[in-house]
């Protein structure tokens, strides 16, 4: 195996270390339960939930940051308690992440923080657009500076003209 097979095999080993790296860290920190998943697991640490603020539920105050309302999955409607800093972008009819604890006493879930709704496909569609061109890019360059290479390395030296001599 050439150095040049090894060097790109060991960069794929990387790039596919690093996407399964990823993909745990998603699973473990940035994917979010349904209510209707949240309902079902009952989980005890802190869990992100996504869902649908339903319509007329939103009460509370906003600008201090304390609000309940009721987000709704497919099937079953959660109630939250948010008490954290002043949200933005919290209103009715709107779909977003609530970070928090399920209190299984109150059956509500106590929510310190509102996290961004990410469309993670696009995210993943522009790294590739990007990333991907530029590895080929990469990958086409490094073997023609090694044919460069090679073709230098076996042509003749240069030699100086056998008849010319200079006398000054």
């Amino acid at each position: 195996m050439t150095a040049f097979s090894l060097r790109w095999s060991a960069l794929v080993v990387v790039a596919v270390m690093l996407t399964i790296l990823t993909s745990r860290y998603v699973e473990r920190h940035l994917a979010s339960l349904t209510p209707d998943e949240l309902l079902v697991l009952q989980p005890t640490g802190s869990v992100r939930v996504l869902g649908l603020v339903k319509g007329g539920t939103l009460t509370g105050e906003l600008e201090s940051g304390h609000a309940r309302f009721e987000l709704s999955g497919d099937r079953e409607t959660l109630s939250v308690q948010y008490d954290g800093p002043p949200p933005e972008n919290l209103r009715e009819l709107k779909t977003l992440i609530v970070v928090g604890q399920w209190d299984p006493a109150s059956s509500a879930f106590q929510a310190h923080d509102i996290a961004l709704l990410t469309n993670y496909g696009f995210v993943m569609g522009a790294y590739a657009v990007g990333v991907l061109p530029l590895a080929l890019f990469l990958f086409m360059m490094e073997r023609r500076v090694g044919l460069l290479y090679r073709e230098i390395k076996q042509s003749k030296l240069y030699e100086p003209e056998a008849g010319h001599v200079d006398t000054r």
